[in-house]
């Protein structure tokens, strides 16, 4: 078996089954389920370096490839929440499927495309104007401090502004958050493309 396609079963066997499979109601939570949808943000990074390095003509051909990778990422995390999903049903099984919200899963969804396409272009600027591993570290380094920071930030915090945190943070307000965001970031997304498909030309 080739290095991409055991990678690729790696990372749906550890956020797809094992996590679920320990976390179980806990991954229908809201706020783990937005994480989750962040996940094509990271997984897209990677490729997108490696496609976009160095110099390459044509504009459709660069659109093209950076809406190829936005959503082979966008899918794999799509595949990695539906096996979630799977899993957590399949253990704790009532007679009924366990599913959030709907709107939740829309949305997020959406949100989720978007963002892994903002993911391509910002890493495949970096890539373009240095390198490959100059936008991997880049990005790498952007989610580790962004990861750390919201540690430091709930670990600092006291106990009744934790709570009066988590009880605004519902699902409809998450997903009106996440509605929101995705329409800026899909105007955003737009804008940056076709400059980055410029750039690309030069």
């Amino acid at each position: 078996m080739n290095r991409p396609i055991l990678t690729v079963l790696t990372v749906v066997a550890l956020f797809g089954v094992v996590i679920p499979f320990y976390k179980r109601y806990d991954f229908l939570d809201p706020v783990m389920l937005t994480a989750y949808f962040c996940l094509p943000v990271v997984l897209v990074a990677p490729i997108a370096a490696a496609s976009f390095a160095g110099g390459a003509p044509g504009t459709m051909d660069t659109i093209r490839r950076s809406l190829v990778v936005a959503f082979y990422g966008w899918g794999m995390g799509m595949v990695i929440i539906a096996a979630g999903l799977i899993t957590v049903n399949a253990v704790v099984w009532h007679g009924h499927v366990l599913l959030p919200g709907a709107m939740l899963l829309v949305v997020g969804a959406l949100f989720s495309a978007t963002a892994a396409l903002a993911s391509v272009v910002v890493t495949g600027i970096l890539a373009h104007r240095f390198s490959a591993r100059t936008a991997r570290a880049s990005l790498r380094f952007a989610f580790l401090a962004l990861l750390i920071a919201l540690v430091l930030i709930m670990r600092g915090a006291s106990a009744e502004w934790t709570a009066a945190f988590w009880s605004h943070a519902t699902t409809p307000e998450m997903t009106r958050f996440g509605f929101y965001g995705a329409c800026l970031l899909a105007m955003a997304d737009a804008g940056a493309l076709f400059l980055f498909a410029r750039l690309r030309r030069t």
